[in-house]
């Protein structure tokens, strides 16, 4: 699967790549590409340095911090999928800050797993 997915994710991006290139040129595209880059970097350092706090807010009431730590997951796959070139990448790595998303990708990976424990 992760193979998979190291094969098709760069065929999307260079077809997104080559169409809005002539569309748009080639200079443009690369603004774009680093303008998002920007734009995620900002969201993701605002939005760690949010979960931190919250979290040690957390702790120090005497509360594990589940929703943070969850936080941090998605926090770190959005921010790696930010920091790849690409616009695909760049539509998935912002939609992963969406809790509707979240919420669909965490229950999809607790009924996974729970199906592999359970066997």
């Amino acid at each position: 699967m992760i193979f998979f997915l190291f094969i098709i994710i760069p065929i999307i991006e260079i077809s997104i790549f080559i169409n809005v290139g002539s569309k748009i040129g080639a200079l443009n595209t690369i603004s774009i590409i680093l303008l998002t880059a920007i734009i995620g970097i900002f969201f993701i350092r605002r939005k760690g340095i949010s979960l931190l706090f919250n979290a040690q807010n957390n702790v120090r009431n005497g509360i594990f911090p589940t929703k943070e730590i969850k936080g941090a997951i998605y926090l770190l796959i959005s921010g790696l999928l930010l920091i790849t070139p690409g616009f695909f990448t760049d539509i998935i790595g912002f939609s992963f800050f969406l809790p509707k998303i979240q919420n669909f990708i965490s229950r999809i990976a607790y009924n996974y797993f729970n199906s592999k424990i359970s066997r």
